[in-house]
């Protein structure tokens, strides 16, 4: 089209010359944009494919081990369940909708052995321990000619509308839980086990029908999986990486091996070469053909069971001329067989560089294309590529051909792999903590935190619920699904003070989970963002310093003391207390769910805890009490009274901005001050500013009732409670 339209306007434009031009032009313009030919596609790997339920779309026929993305067959509606959790003693009950769906996934068109990991969205689903990280029903039908109905189809379809799929090996997950799946079907993948051991290639090979040698044994592979739809495909993904060449033999199509191939078929007589020219008296004739050597490096794709089935990727040789040739082979192999295989591909790629004609008397089986000849008075091996009948004889011609040789031990690292790692799920560890309020954020009510961890690396999070006074599990709290940081001390933690860094005590702490990184060091800058905030005991600490000892085990050291107004906590540390880091790892109980008694109690459960785990709080709400004062001071006035005094603190002014009061963050300011003589209350007082002023007779009179210390407690009295108490001591 463009041809024609370019020449009539060259010609009008440019005469001869012009519509030659024109033509030339839209020749190009039809043959690489208009009338481009489509591309040929070749086997190729394919990054594991996604899940699909498409009509039409061919199963996988799984040889070995090989992980497959399967074919959804069967599927039932959503099924909605609607939970109502609290309610009850004045406070609004919370309606919580959750779904699940059964359905059916094909495997494999022909019989397997069984199926190992199950992947969801790329995590591990289903562990080598057949123990699921979801709650889910499972069954698997493993495609024999004898396999039954599954029940649970037969019951949604109907028996007589319900085939048993022989031949087929599908999977039906019943009722699977689709909350973290997005509530949709999530994209599965399945290590299929097709065969126990490795795959003969041969056997494959048989099985659609071609015949091999059974003289030439190929090399075995983990694992393939045949989505081909013809002979020719099939053929053409095993050549890929396993040279083959195709005869006839008795009407039956027969595969050899090219690089398994290590002596003639025939040897042919120089008596029997005929002259390629009747001119010719050269008693040897032959016409030989000599190609350029190329040194063109290797790469080979294929799926990597070391990695997760993760496509690799192996390289052999060096590029002279800048050259690389790829090839996937769409197979499952070991790092060091990949590796062998590409050394062999790429001494394959050496053959056929020397190229002769021959022309001989008559043809026999043993030279068919394919076969492989030596020729008397010439070295080497030669594979027949073609023949043709000629009036002066049988016209050959051959390429050179070297014999395969043993595989060189070739090592390989494969790596490692990404994805969730595969272990026992384990048991969880629980516990609670009552944290004070963040920075310059005031809170009306507790503030508990849930911190669930696993020791194992198959640990897949926890279900926390509200434990009732009677032991029974009541409304659900939260599902967390990453650990926390969390552990025990080890030994107990000393006195220090909050208004310096702590370098003389440090603290070793033993975590649940194992992990190098799982505590870093933070120089002070980060520590003022609030960097390395833990929780060891009821006390708030940061650390600067954190060395690793091996085990989970960690030496912190460095030590801020006391943090978010937790100074009352700094004494009577013990041996064996609570550990966890301050991160978005840790779940948070719902105001509305901690109700009014003093203390709190709840428990959590993973998929491997036979029985929930138990935490509970004596006490909690620091975060909704006001803070202790600080500063506190006395002063006599010079006829024997005394004027105490302190500094107030605010949830409200964490951060001191203008360095001269901070906000109340109280509807009101007032204060309790109690007067202790040796140990007992004698006295109380309630003032509205941070200052008490004592007369002669008070001070008289309060010094009259002790013999050995006389103590002011002053705490700050605020909407939802007492703040800790300032000890002032007063003179005797």
């Amino acid at each position: 089209m463009a041809t024609l339209v370019l020449s009539t306007v060259g010609t009008l434009v440019g005469g001869p010359i012009g519509g030659a031009l024109g033509a030339l032009i839209g020749r190009a313009i039809d043959q690489t944009v208009l009338f481009k030919p489509k591309d040929r596609e070749g086997p190729r790997l394919t990054d594991l494919a996604v899940q699909s339920s498409q009509y039409g779309s061919p199963f996988a026929q799984v040889h070995g081990r090989a992980r497959v993305a399967g074919t959804v067959i069967w599927a039932t509606d959503l099924t909605e369940s609607r939970i109502r959790e609290g309610g009850g003693k004045g406070r609004p009950g919370t309606t919580r909708y959750s779904y699940s769906v059964s359905f059916a996934v094909a495997l494999s068109s022909r019989p397997i052995s069984g199926i190992g990991r199950i992947w969801a969205e790329g995590n591990l689903l289903r562990g080598a321990d057949g123990v699921f990280t979801s709650d889910t029903g499972f069954r698997l039908h493993h495609g024999f000619g004898d396999q039954l109905l599954d029940p649970l189809i037969a019951a949604a379809e109907g028996v007589g509308a319900c085939p048993a799929y022989r031949g087929l090996a599908y999977a039906v997950f019943e009722d699977m839980a689709l909350e973290e799946f997005g509530n949709r079907i999530p994209s599965l993948t399945f290590e299929v086990i097709g065969d126990a051991g490795e795959v003969d290639i041969g056997a494959v090979l048989s099985g659609i029908d071609i015949g091999t040698d059974g003289s030439i044994v190929m090399p075995a592979v983990t694992g393939l999986a045949l989505t081909a739809a013809t002979r020719r495909e099939v053929l053409q993904a095993i050549a890929n990486g396993f040279p083959l060449v195709l005869h006839d033999s008795s009407g039956a199509l027969h595969a050899d091996w090219r690089q398994g191939q290590m002596a003639s078929d025939r040897t042919i007589a120089a008596s029997a070469l005929l002259p390629l020219s009747p001119d010719s008296d050269d008693p040897f004739p032959y016409r030989a053909q000599r190609t350029v050597p190329r040194t063109d490096a290797v790469v080979l794709r294929y799926y990597e069971p070391e990695r997760d089935y993760q496509p690799g990727l192996r390289r052999h040789g060096t590029s002279t001329s800048g050259r690389m040739r790829q090839i996937d082979l769409p197979m499952v192999l070991t790092a060091a067989a990949a590796q062998q295989r590409a050394e062999a591909l790429a001494r394959a790629e050496r053959d056929g560089l020397e190229r002769i004609d021959l022309r001989i008397a008559t043809l026999d089986l043993a030279t068919l294309p394919g076969k492989c000849v030596s020729i008397e008075g010439m070295p080497g091996l030669w594979r027949v590529l073609h023949w043709r009948w000629s009036a002066d004889g049988i016209d050959l011609a051959l390429a050179s051909q070297r014999p395969g040789g043993a595989a060189l031990p070739l090592g390989a690292d494969p790596g490692r792999s990404v994805n969730t790692p595969d272990g026992g799920i384990g048991p969880t560890r629980f516990a609670l903590f009552d944290l004070p309020s963040p920075m310059d954020r005031p809170m009306a009510h507790s503030h508990i935190a849930l911190a669930v961890a696993g020791p194992l690396a198959g640990w897949r999070g926890a279900t926390v619920y509200r434990r009732e006074a009677d032991g029974d599990l009541g409304d659900l709290l939260d599902v967390l699904r990453v650990g926390a940081t969390m552990g025990r001390s080890i030994e107990a933690l000393g006195p220090g003070s909050p208004l310096l860094r702590d370098d003389l005590n440090s603290l070793t702490v033993q975590l649940v989970r194992d992990g190098p990184f799982a505590l870093v060091n933070a120089d002070d800058a980060a520590l003022s963002r609030g960097a390395n905030l833990a929780m060891i005991g009821s006390e708030a600490i940061q650390f600067a310093r954190a060395d690793p000892l091996g085990d989970g085990m960690f030496h912190l050291s460095g030590l801020w003391r006391g943090r978010g107004g937790t100074e009352d906590a700094i004494d009577g540390h013990a041996a064996d207390e609570a550990f966890v880091l301050i991160t978005e790892a840790l779940g948070l109980v719902d105001p509305a769910q901690i109700g009014v008694e003093p203390g709190f109690r709840a428990a959590a459960q993973g998929r491997d805890d036979h029985e929930p785990v138990l935490a509970e709080l004596a006490s909690h709400g620091r975060a909704a009490r006001p803070l202790a004062p600080v500063h506190g001071s006395w002063l006599d006035d010079g006829a024997g009274g005394l004027l105490v005094s302190w500094v107030r603190r605010s949830r409200s002014g964490f951060v001191w901005r203008d360095g001269i009061d901070v906000p109340l963050g109280e509807d009101s300011e007032a204060y309790r001050v109690a007067i202790s003589a040796d140990g007992s209350v004698i006295a109380e007082f309630t003032v509205p500013e941070p200052a008490i002023v004592f007369d002669s007779a008070t001070v008289a009179g309060l010094r009259a009732a002790a013999s050995v210390s006389l103590l002011a407690a002053v705490v700050q009295q605020g909407v939802l409670g007492l703040s800790p108490p300032l000890l002032v001591d007063l003179p005797l």
